[in-house]
């Protein structure tokens, strides 16, 4: 008899508390989604250096730009070359990341600005619980900029800088030979995976030695979509799963429940939780097993100021910034020295010129200052960054007070980040920004000189491949080093070809997140 009276009054209290909590979760969107996100714009609508969306979409936000350009078979950071001129009239965007809203720094002027408020502490990094941070969390990328931050990046900057990275050139020109063995004549070649298997390569020698080949080489467990189990290598672990992570930015539970994303609860989040705890016990068991005492992971993992975690995130962070930036860029230079042919032989004739020739003694002939020395090589990487840079966007910035930039007042808490695509197509600063002009870097050219002549000559600021700031890339010397010496090998080495629908594609991109992978063929020469 008692229980028959309890059960009911129980059910009962259970039902009225789902019910209650439903109702916060309903109100908790409805703010998410609609409130929030409507006054943002309606606030930032009235300055008018401000740009904003012309129509306020729910949920979707400023997403609907680059859903519309892979609709429309295009690179999904296309809209910012497209809309540069629109871009160009203002100074920051109060854009949505979804629901979520983010200021995006457009203008020379704000990020002058932007920089100054860095050196206040006003402005720094924001850590968040998904997306590439996610993938590292204790690494320096999510840090704040305090004293051990900024000396854990001082120490990457000075580990992987010309002076050091010089005495890899000889294990870099190994790994180039090794992918160019690999490749068969007049058979198509996915040219993409072979700059993630080089840069990778070239990453773990310098990381932890020659000693731990095999570990590297070794096959480990990775959940697919699917559910199905795959083995890989943490190579190729790295590049899916990099992938993955940066998916679950635009995925819509991030936004609408980030609780369920940040604590790793439903999938995606929970698998590739699973996918990067093997990848990330795999590298400990590497970098541990490693004896190689001149090894920059070495140097990572014995210093005495990080914890174990900290140490290797910063490993892994360097991994993932060192090999799939650099292999997206060297995809996009080796596309545009095949678009505009004159480039291309302008570039061989000057590698020539400075004897870079196909010839056993090719080693003998790399080093810094012959690399610097090239004109032209040099201007070709430049001009390949300004013209399909690896990364659209800074990571995330946030205010930590209420502050203005450009007269426009920002919250204390708000997302903010660096665009890094449409000023390079800035029409004011650029003289026929949408072509793939080398010459433009190089202050001896006729067409630099006609450049200057007309005003558009770009600042300082309008170059943003590496970002800017105290926490631009610590790793950009190594970077275009890397690059310089692959693309001299490449030309020097073979004929390639990309298929004429990518060639004749004016918004293609392969930058990170690019649904393009390009199949190129070769002739060895």
């Amino acid at each position: 008899m008692i229980l028959q009276t309890y059960l009911p009054i129980e059910i009962s209290s259970i039902l009225k508390y789902i019910g209650i909590f439903l109702l916060a979760f309903l109100v908790y969107l409805v703010h998410r989604i609609l409130i929030r996100p409507y006054l943002y714009l309606r606030k930032y609508r009235k300055y008018s250096n401000v740009m904003t969306m012309n129509t306020f979409l729910p949920l979707i936000g400023d997403f609907k730009n680059s859903i519309d350009c892979m609709n429309n078979n295009k690179v999904h950071y296309a809209f910012r070359k497209e809309k540069s001129k629109e871009f160009a009239k203002y100074d920051i965007h109060a854009a949505l990341d979804g629901p979520t809203p983010c200021i995006s720094i457009l203008s020379s002027k704000a990020i002058e600005e932007f920089i100054q408020l860095q050196k206040t502490s006003n402005i720094d990094r924001l850590f968040i619980n998904y997306g590439i941070t996610a993938m590292i969390p204790h690494s320096l990328v999510g840090r704040k900029s305090g004293q051990k931050t900024m000396q854990r990046r001082k120490n990457m900057t000075t580990w992987l800088g010309l002076n050091g990275a010089s005495s890899y050139i000889p294990h870099m020109i190994d790994c180039c030979k090794k992918i160019l063995d690999s490749m068969d004549n007049e058979k198509e070649v996915n040219i993409m995976h072979c700059m993630n298997t080089l840069t990778f390569d070239v990453f773990i020698d310098i990381l932890f030695g020659n000693d731990v080949e095999k570990l590297v080489s070794d096959l480990h467990p990775y959940i697919n979509d699917d559910g199905k189990v795959e083995d890989l290598s943490l190579r190729d672990i790295l590049i899916r799963i990099g992938k993955c992570y940066i998916e679950q930015y635009y995925n819509i539970t991030t936004f609408i429940a980030p609780f369920l994303a940040e604590n790793k609860l439903v999938n995606p989040y929970k698998r590739n939780d699973k996918n990067l705890t093997v990848f990330r016990e795999s590298i400990r068991k590497i970098a541990k097993s490693s004896k190689d005492t001149t090894s920059v992971g070495y140097k990572f993992m014995t210093n005495q100021n990080c914890t174990e975690e900290e140490k290797l995130d910063d490993l892994i962070g360097i991994m993932l910034a060192g090999t799939e930036t650099t292999a997206h860029s060297l995809v996009s230079c080796l596309y545009f020295l095949n678009k505009y042919p004159e480039a291309l032989k302008k570039l061989r004739e000057e590698l020539k010129r400075e004897g870079f020739t196909k010839t056993d003694d090719f080693i003998n002939q790399c080093t810094v200052e012959k690399f610097q020395s090239c004109t032209y090589l040099n201007s070709v990487v430049k001009e390949t960054l300004r013209r399909d840079t690896a990364v659209s966007e800074t990571f995330d910035y946030v205010s930590s007070s209420d502050i203005k930039i450009c007269d426009v007042p920002i919250k204390k808490g708000t997302k903010i980040r660096i665009d890094a695509v449409s000023s390079h197509f800035d029409e004011r600063k650029w003289l026929e920004p949408e072509s793939f002009i080398p010459e433009r870097f190089d202050f001896d050219s006729e067409f630099y000189q006609k450049s200057k002549k007309m005003g558009k000559v770009a600042d300082i600021y309008s170059r943003r491949s590496f970002s800017h700031g105290n926490r631009n890339c610590p790793g950009q010397s190594f970077a275009l080093l890397e690059m310089k010496l692959v693309i001299a090998y490449f030309v020097t080495h073979i004929d390639f070809n990309y298929s004429k629908e990518d060639l004749s594609n004016e918004n293609i991109g392969f930058g990170m997140g690019s649904q393009f992978v390009p199949n190129i063929t070769i002739r060895k020469l």
